[in-house]
């Protein structure tokens, strides 16, 4: 996973946390890279499989919940 693609899911990780409403699943994190993709801010190649960012989300979720412990 690219740099680029693993900054935008911080932020719609943190968009989330911030504000529950706007929580977003792996697969609407997905659409959202695609949609980003069809612009050219990033491109399809670097769009990781739904499976692929759940698994990030477990993951960055444990290191940010022990951060702010």
């Amino acid at each position: 996973m690219t740099e680029r693609v693993k900054s935008l899911l911080e932020i719609m990780f943190h968009t989330g946390t911030a504000n529950p409403c706007q929580k977003l699943s792996a697969e609407q994190m997905y659409e959202e890279l695609l949609e980003r993709a069809n612009i050219g801010e990033i491109t399809e190649e670097e769009v990781p499989k739904v499976t692929t960012i759940s698994n990030w989300i477990s993951g960055f979720s444990r290191k940010w919940k022990t951060a702010m412990a």
